[in-house]
């Protein structure tokens, strides 16, 4: 077998590095995108607001002696609350997103990277699963069994989050899917836990440990 030179040892180097630029350049750019750092504080923020709320209505409930008792001011206050912080977790989101995004591509834009995940094939995916659940929500309503809602959307969650795994390739994704199911079934077993209870048992665990595992260190890739 024939020795490379030193010369064809370098170029052979420069060959492999343009080829593999030439491939990450033409994968999705989802592949790309560092998710773990640009989304584990809001999962961490709203699994606090999950916990903070839950017992902010638990207090009240207790105070006023039922959750109609307190006054329609108090509701208005804290929904508004709700409401001020679910738009600004979903702004941390997009723009830590956009900013891992422009590591990659600096020009890129937000309805680019909309476009470039939420796909035709996507929506058929996500549509039947939303409906099945919308019904499911809609019918332990009517029946009047509402404390099913919240074990309903955490096993939702759980099968939305599987499919985020497949796309993503991030393993917290599957394993905290796997926690959304599990404590979603468990909770539908045992109904007597209150729905304030099973919110935090259900959403905010399972935020509060896909975060911690974005934050653990990660074991660098060895590469061929």
């Amino acid at each position: 077998m024939e020795t490379l030179n030193p010369e064809q040892v370098d170029q052979l180097a420069e060959d492999i590095a343009f080829v593999k630029k030439a491939i990450e350049k033409n994968s999705s750019i989802l592949q790309r995108i560092d998710f773990r750092s640009s989304l584990r504080l809001m999962a961490l923020l709203t699994a606090l607001a999950i916990f903070f709320f839950c017992g902010l209505f638990h207090a009240l409930d207790k105070h006023f002696g039922g959750f109609a008792s307190i006054p329609l001011s108090i509701k208005a206050i804290v929904f508004s609350a709700i409401a001020l912080v679910t738009v600004t977790l979903a702004y941390l989101k997009n723009s830590g997103v956009l900013k891992s995004a422009r590591n990659v591509e600096p020009n890129i834009s937000i309805m680019r990277l909309i476009r470039e995940y939420y796909s035709i094939k996507l929506y058929h995916h996500f549509i039947p699963m939303g409906i099945v659940f919308l019904f499911s929500c809609a019918y332990v309503v009517y029946t009047g069994n509402p404390r099913f809602v919240i074990p309903i959307l955490s096993i939702g969650a759980g099968l939305i989050w599987n499919t985020f795994d497949t796309l993503l390739k991030l393993d917290e994704f599957l394993w905290t899917s796997y926690w959304y199911i599990g404590s979603g079934c468990i909770v539908l077993v045992f109904n007597t836990i209150s729905p304030l209870l099973s919110l935090c048992l259900t959403l905010g665990c399972g935020l509060l440990i896909i975060s911690a595992m974005w934050y653990m260190p990660q074991k660098k890739r060895v590469e061929a």
